[in-house]
C-alpha cells in the first residue's frame, strides 16, 4: 500500500472512530450527571435498591439483547445487501421475543393469582410487565442498530445512543420528582424512556415498514447459525454478570441496601467512563475482527487486531486509573449527594483498576469470539465465576464496599490473565497449535 493509501485509511479510521465516540461521550455525560441526579432524588436505601434491580436488568440483557446483538452481527457483516441484513435481523429478533413474552406474561399472571390469596410487593408485581415492555423495545432496537454497526454507520448510531441516554435520563428524573421516588418510579422512568426513544427512532430512521415480513420464518441454515453462535454468547452472559454485579448484592447481604446503595453510586461513576469506552472500541473494532473471517490470513489479521484494541484499552484503562487516583475525592464531592460520599474515594480508586482489567478482558474476548472459540471461552470464564463467587463475598463480609472492591479487582486481574492464555492459543498459527503433538 502507498504512504497516501495508508494515510487516506488511517484517516478514514479516526473519522469512523471519531463518529463511534461522540455518541458514547454523549451517554457518558449523561450517565455521570445522572448519578448525582439520581442520588438527590432517592435515599441509599431506595438507590440501593434501584441498582440491585439494575443488576438484574443487566442479566437480561446480557442473556437476550448481548446474545442476539453478537449474533446478528457475525452473520450481518458478511453481507452486503441491506435488505438482506434486515430480513435476518427483524425475522431472528422476532423468533426471539416470542418465547420469551409468553414466559413474562405468565409470570406475570401466576404473581396477580397468588397477590390474591397472600400479598406480593408492588415492584414485583410490576417486574415481568416492565421486563416485557423493556425486551421489546431493546430487541427491536438491536434489530435495527446492529445491521448499522455491521454497515459501519456510526454516526447514525451515535446520535441514536446519545439521544436514548438524554431522554431516558429525563424520564426517570421526571418520574422520581413528580410520581414515585422509589426503587419502582426508577424502572418505570427508565423503561418509559426506553421505550419512547426506540419508537421515535424507528420512525425517525427506519420507518415502521422496517418490521414488515418480521413474522416470517427464517431459514432454517440462519436458525441454526444464530442458535450456534448465541447460545454460547448467552450462557457467558451470567458469568461475565458474576464479574459485574455480584459485588453489589454482597454488599447488600452484609451492609444493608444502604451500603450498597452509596456502593454503587460510587462504582457507577467508574463504570460509566470505562463502559463508554469499551463501547467505542468495540464499535470500532468489532466488526474489523470479523470482516475477514473467513479470509486465508484470518489469523495474522486478527492478531494484529486484537494488538491494537489491547494496547488502546491499556493506555486509556490505565490513564484513567492514574487520573481516578488523584482526584476520586473532588470527584465525588461533585458527583454524588452528600450522604454518599463518605468512603468513596478509596472505593473509586480500587475500582478503577478493575475496571482496567475489564475493558482489556473484553478486547480479547471478542477476538476469542472471532475464532469461533466460543466453547473454550465459556469454561474459562466459568473457572472464573468460581473465583469471583468466592473472592468477592469473602471481601464484603471483611471489609464491606472496600473489601468488595479488592475483590473485585482481583478477580478482574485473574480473568484478564487466563483470557488472554486462551487467546494466544486460539490466534496460533496451524503449525504451532499442531507442533506439540507432533
Amino acid at each position: 500500500m502507498t504512504p497516501r493509501g495508508r494515510t487516506t485509511n488511517s484517516a478514514a479510521g479516526f473519522k469512523a472512530l471519531a463518529f463511534s465516540a461522540s455518541g458514547q461521550i454523549v451517554v457518558a455525560a449523561t450517565a455521570l450527571a445522572s448519578v448525582r441526579i439520581y442520588t438527590e432524588l432517592l435515599d441509599r436505601a431506595e438507590f440501593g435498591l434501584a441498582m440491585v434491580a439494575m443488576g438484574v436488568v443487566a442479566l437480561l440483557d446480557g442473556l437476550v439483547v448481548m446474545a442476539l446483538n453478537q449474533t446478528l452481527l457475525s452473520l450481518c457483516v458478511p453481507l452486503s445487501d441491506c435488505a438482506q441484513q434486515r430480513e435476518i435481523a427483524t425475522r431472528l429478533g422476532w423468533l426471539l421475543f416470542r418465547p420469551i413474552a409468553a414466559a413474562l406474561v405468565l409470570l406475570a399472571l401466576a404473581l396477580a393469582a397468588l397477590d390474591l390469596f397472600h400479598p406480593v410487593q408492588t415492584l414485583i408485581l410490576a417486574a415481568p410487565w416492565l421486563a416485557l415492555a423493556y425486551l421489546a423495545e431493546e430487541i427491536a432496537k438491536t434489530t435495527m442498530l446492529s445491521p448499522m454497526m455491521a454497515r459501519r454507520e456510526f454516526s447514525r448510531f451515535s446520535f441514536w445512543t446519545g439521544a436514548e441516554a438524554m431522554i431516558t435520563l429525563a424520564f426517570t428524573a421526571a418520574t422520581l420528582t413528580f410520581l414515585r421516588a422509589d426503587a419502582l418510579g426508577f424502572l418505570t422512568g427508565l423503561v418509559a424512556g426506553r421505550l419512547t426513544t426506540t419508537l421515535a427512532f424507528t420512525a425517525l430512521m427506519c420507518g415502521f415498514g422496517y418490521f414488515d415480513g418480521a413474522t416470517a420464518k427464517p431459514a432454517p441454515r440462519e436458525v441454526a447459525q444464530a442458535l450456534e453462535y448465541g447460545l454460547a454468547v448467552s450462557a457467558m452472559a451470567p458469568l461475565g454478570w458474576i464479574g459485574a454485579y455480584l459485588d453489589r448484592y454482597a454488599v447488600s447481604l452484609f451492609a444493608g441496601l444502604a451500603g450498597s446503595g452509596a456502593y454503587s453510586a460510587a462504582g457507577g461513576l467508574l463504570s460509566r467512563p470505562y463502559s463508554i469506552t469499551t463501547a467505542i472500541l468495540t464499535n470500532y473494532f468489532r466488526p474489523l475482527l470479523f470482516h475477514r473471517r473467513d479470509a486465508e490470513d484470518f489469523l495474522t489479521h486478527a492478531r494484529r487486531r486484537l494488538a491494537q484494541w489491547l494496547a488502546t484499552a491499556a493506555a486509556i484503562g490505565t490513564a484513567g486509573a492514574v487520573a481516578i487516583a488523584l482526584l476520586a475525592k473532588t470527584i465525588a464531592l461533585v458527583a454524588l449527594a452528600p450522604a454518599f460520599r463518605d468512603g468513596a474515594a478509596p472505593i473509586m480508586t480500587i475500582l478503577a483498576l478493575a475496571q482496567t482489567f475489564a475493558i482489556m478482558t473484553h478486547a480479547v474476548d471478542n477476538a476469542i469470539l472471532a475464532t469461533g472459540a466460543s466453547a473454550s471461552l465459556l469454561k474459562t470464564q466459568a473457572g472464573i465465576g468460581a473465583v469471583a463467587l468466592a473472592l468477592v463475598p469473602a471481601g464484603a463480609f471483611w471489609g464491606g464496599g472496600f473489601g468488595a472492591a479488592l475483590g473485585r479487582a482481583a478477580v478482574e486481574a485473574v480473568k484478564f490473565a487466563a483470557a488472554f492464555a486462551l487467546s494466544r492459543r486460539a490466534l496460533a498459527p496451524a503449525a504451532a497449535v499442531l507442533a506439540p503433538a507432533q
